[in-house]
């Protein structure tokens, strides 16, 4: 280890704290993000020491109000000294550090690197406070170790861009204010510095993507092309400019073909096919879905536009799936539509459970409903039956539940999974659509309305509107 000594600086360095201080308040004011304070990540490695170093000897000039926060994975037998100097550097700083404990262990079949940085960044998060920026010492070495990653397991241009310099984070924003430096300009200047910082012995484990990549590939890359990292930060620069049109454009043009949480399929027919491509994972995205591949996503495309007008095409991947209905796409979960959920009895005054597809409850009202003083004993609820048929209230006559929901415009892939209610036999309520049969409420009696909790979208008016019960 070496010793902190903060001293007079040598101008010719590649790295120096006003330069860095200079660079994130940049980056900042071309945002306008002004935060209320800033979080540094402190590892107690070298980059989050030279990081946190650096910022405190700019506090002044910076103007912002500065912490740290150090997560302490619990990984190997010396965290607990990692802790210790993480908030021994913070406190001669004249900065408060505060510790986050959290069990990095993986279980079988995860992968340890990914599960530790999930719960890094969860316990960060939930630390961050509303607007503030927290600080990360990933630098220009690191872009480029992710960048290949990334590019080896088949990222598109979303990979090339890499870490981006400022991204929303939590409650606050996410920034990487050494970007543009590489780790051997850090080096030197913590040397010059006589920083003191401690080695994590799990860099040195080849059996890590990561670490193999920066042990035995980068020395060999650097030999050859010395400015590997410079050069690729630039590339993902212009990859990420590149995102940010695409995102424009695709904002812009979702506007004018969405109708709630559906997609008009014309609004896409006069788009060049690479356009639709965008369109349909900006879409996706938009919906909370993590789009296909790419042969699945362009295979959807044809699929969507060309099939004929009274066929309902859909595509399914394992993380969701495209159905056109009408002339519209609806995009959902692959559990949705899927009927899920088993039938049984229900007892009014509890929940009656439909999976991923949420639940029953039955509320007392005043309107329409099963009339409270009739319904005696359990319900039982059911996927919709075969055949079946059923007695809106107000109506003297049964109606073929097959028609009655084609109707009231409940999507096909609903229409099987959809719970109906029965009493002795007879469908008494159709999810929360409506009510009927020998329990139907008559005016002015008291009444259960069945509500159905965090349910889909189940008739095409809804999807369109974007709005469901409440």
């Amino acid at each position: 280890m070496r010793r902190a000594s903060i001293g007079p600086r040598d101008p010719a360095v590649g790295f120096t704290p006003q330069r860095l201080r200079e660079s994130l308040a940049a980056t900042l004011h071309d945002a306008g993000v002004a935060p209320p304070s800033c979080c540094v990540a402190l590892s107690g490695g070298l980059d989050s020491t030279v990081l946190i170093a650096a910022l405190a000897a700019e506090s002044a000039g910076l103007g912002i109000p500065l912490r740290a926060v150090h997560v302490d994975h619990g990984l190997h037998r010396d965290s607990e000294l990692w802790s210790r100097r993480s908030a021994e550097l913070a406190r001669k700083l004249g900065l408060s550090c505060e510790i986050a404990r959290v069990d990095a262990r993986p279980v079988a079949g995860e992968s340890p690197e990914a599960t530790a940085r999930e719960l890094r960044y969860a316990a960060l998060a939930a630390r961050l406070r509303p607007g503030e920026v927290l600080l990360t010492a990933h630098h220009g070495d690191d872009q480029l170790e992710t960048v290949l990653l990334q590019w080896l397991r088949g990222g598109g241009l979303a990979a090339v861009a890499g870490m981006r310099p400022l991204s929303g984070f939590g409650p606050g924003w996410l920034a990487r204010p050494l970007l543009g430096w590489t780790r051997a300009e850090l080096r030197d200047w913590a040397a010059q510095e006589r920083l003191e910082w401690l080695e994590d012995p799990s860099n040195a484990d080849p059996r890590f993507d990561r670490n193999y990549l920066r042990l035995e590939v980068l020395p060999a890359l650097r030999a050859r092309w010395p400015a590997a990292a410079r050069t690729v930060g630039r590339v993902a620069a212009q990859a990420a400019e590149a995102l940010d049109f695409e995102a424009e454009f695709a904002a812009a043009a979702l506007a004018t073909i969405t109708e709630g949480e559906t997609l008009r399929v014309a609004g896409l027919e006069p788009h060049a096919s690479a356009k639709q491509r965008l369109l349909l994972r900006a879409w996706l995205r938009a919906r909370g879905l993590e789009p296909p591949s790419a042969a699945t996503l362009e295979s959807m495309r044809r699929d969507m536009l060309s099939a004929g007008a009274n066929r309902i095409p859909e595509t399914r991947w394992p993380g969701g799936i495209v159905r056109r209905y009408r002339g519209r796409l609806h995009a959902a979960t692959p559990a949705v539509g899927a009927g899920p959920w088993r039938g049984g009895e229900w007892v009014p005054g509890s929940r009656f459970d439909l999976g991923p597809l949420g639940h029953l409850e039955l509320v007392a009202a005043a309107g329409p409903g099963l009339s409270r003083e009739r319904v005696r004993g359990a319900l039982t609820v059911l996927p919709r039956p075969a055949g079946a048929v059923f007695r809106p209230a107000g109506s003297p006559h049964r109606r073929e539940l097959r028609k009655w929901l084609q109707e009231r415009g409940v999507l096909p892939w609903m229409r099987g999974s959809l719970p109906c209610v029965l009493a002795e036999g007879e469908i008494v309520a159709i999810a929360d659509l409506a009510c009927g049969g020998r329990l139907a409420a008559v005016p002015g009696e008291p009444s259960w309305r069945v509500e159905w909790r965090g349910r889909p979208a189940l008739t095409e008016a809804e999807a369109i509107a974007g709005r469901r019960p409440s």
